[in-house]
């Protein structure tokens, strides 16, 4: 698989993207989010377009912004990029109390996101030659497998809550 480059349209959908792309991707790609974003928190649309345009210099990312894009979109890309440029950190999103899965499905959804870590890894490995994009790639699939571990510990933590008060 090595010497494969991806669109920028595939490493959004397949790779874990650096900060800027990540906001960029989650602010501009559903048409009219950051329209939006800007109506809710009262910012000036052509300033925040110039701001989470990663090719443009004249203005920078705000912090704020950052937090604002991610509080209007819950963007999993912004969260990886995040995750991925601490190296040791991982999320997830909390589960639904009223709205709890089957704990079985879970289970097996565990072992298809480490089938396709699996599969990502061993098509790298191939030529033993990791590109830049195939290793975006390990850290997405990585990411959304450690994202599962800790939703099913949740899960088992809030189901052990419930069926054990005293």
């Amino acid at each position: 698989m090595s010497k494969q480059k991806y669109t920028a349209a595939e490493r959004a959908e397949n790779c874990v993207l650096d900060l800027e792309a990540a906001v960029y991707q989650a602010a501009m790609k559903p048409r009219g989010t950051l329209g939006g974003i800007c109506e809710t928190f009262g910012l000036t649309y052509n300033t925040a377009v110039l701001q989470v345009n990663p090719k443009r210099t004249c203005h920078t990312l705000s912090p704020i912004l950052i937090e604002q894009v991610l509080s209007a979109t819950q963007s999993s890309l912004i969260m990886d990029a995040i995750c991925c440029a601490h190296g040791s950190a991982g999320w997830f999103r909390l589960p639904d109390a009223d709205n709890q899965c089957d704990d079985m499905f879970d289970i097996a959804m565990l072992g298809q996101k480490f089938a396709d870590l699996n599969s990502t890894a061993i098509d790298a490995y191939a030529d033993k030659v990791i590109e830049p994009d195939e290793y975006a790639r390990m850290q997405k699939d990585g990411q959304a497998l450690l994202r599962h571990i800790q939703t099913i510990l949740e899960n088992a933590r809030i189901n052990t809550q419930k069926n054990n008060d005293r």
